[in-house]
């Protein structure tokens, strides 16, 4: 018999097995997903009339409705229920600060990225389409969306064979990610959200008001949330590599103050514009972040907060 390989590190059949039951579900209606329930998941004929949009260059010609053409003298597109499918993007930071690892078993980029395989499974599963976009400074790769499990390998090859390196440039990538988006759809963010707290919310809402479902995971070490440093201690950035010796006991009780303000800050002004965030600490176990994701995106569908 021969051996059988994980099709990627970021895949672990025992944590897939735990959800299989689960949908990714979206909260609001984006197109191709009403209430969170697919309506036609199959190609084929005999399918519902759903929807009239804009023809915008890059959309098959034999698409366009011309009859419609001929009374407005303007190009539309029929959409119809099997073309609506959920469509997201996965959004990850393998900016430097992602490498960080205290004393757990996974970084920040590692813990984030099987996050983000293990969704991306999931909504393939569904019939929905995921794509991935990496980014630091700017943005290191695109992949589009599409459907089929064939392209998990796709999603799965870039997030091994991505490092994390540069700064952080949050609202660029997702300036970038509300360019390419061509209909509504879903975004799952994951970063430490290491940049301007002000300029990550307004971006965010931004493609919040363009009716995208976007959630944040906000991945921190648990070092990064306690700071359990006490003695004259050596602190490097892991983005722009200056270095700083300090007394970490004396900067603790300010440090851990000022951590606590920002959560609270990115929890209530993204709850407020109807963003789902997760604080989400990298020293629990997957299963459990992942079981959070659920219960919130089950509570967000419901309408219950």
């Amino acid at each position: 018999m021969k051996n059988t390989h994980r099709l990627s590190r970021y895949l672990d059949p025992k944590l897939l097995a735990s959800f299989s039951s689960l949908e990714v579900k979206a909260r609001t209606v984006v197109e191709g997903f009403v209430s969170g329930l697919h309506k036609s998941p199959f190609k084929g004929f005999n399918v519902e009339f759903a929807e009239y949009r804009q023809y915008t260059p890059g959309d098959p010609i034999k698409d366009i409705d011309w009859k419609i053409y001929g009374r407005t003298d303007k190009y539309y597109i029929k959409e119809h229920e099997e073309e609506t499918n959920l469509s997201g993007y996965l959004v990850l930071d393998v900016s430097g600060s992602m490498s960080y690892k205290g004393d757990g078993i996974l970084n920040k980029m590692d813990y984030a990225a099987t996050l983000a395989a293990s969704l991306a499974f999931l909504m393939l599963r569904q019939q929905d389409s995921v794509g991935l976009v990496t980014f630091s400074k700017g943005i290191k790769r695109i992949i589009r969306p599409k459907t089929g499990m064939s392209h998990l390998k796709v999603i799965c090859n870039e997030l091994e064979n991505t490092t994390p390196s540069d700064e952080t440039d949050v609202s660029e990538a997702l300036d970038r990610v509300a360019e390419t988006m061509r209909k509504r759809g879903i975004l799952i963010i994951f970063s430490d959200l290491m940049d301007r707290a002000e300029t990550i919310i307004a971006k965010a809402r931004q493609l919040r008001s363009r009716r995208h479902e976007v959630l944040i995971f906000h991945v921190l070490d648990r070092h990064e949330i306690s700071f359990p440093f006490e003695d004259i201690t050596l602190f490097e950035d892991l983005e722009d590599k200056t270095e700083i010796i300090t007394d970490a006991f004396s900067l603790r009780r300010e440090y851990v103050k000022r951590i606590n303000h920002l959560v609270s800050t990115f929890q209530s002004a993204l709850r407020k514009s109807g963003i789902d965030y997760l604080l989400t600490d990298t020293s629990r176990p997957l299963e459990a972040s992942l079981k959070s994701f659920f219960t919130r995106r089950q509570a967000f569908v419901s309408g219950s907060i």
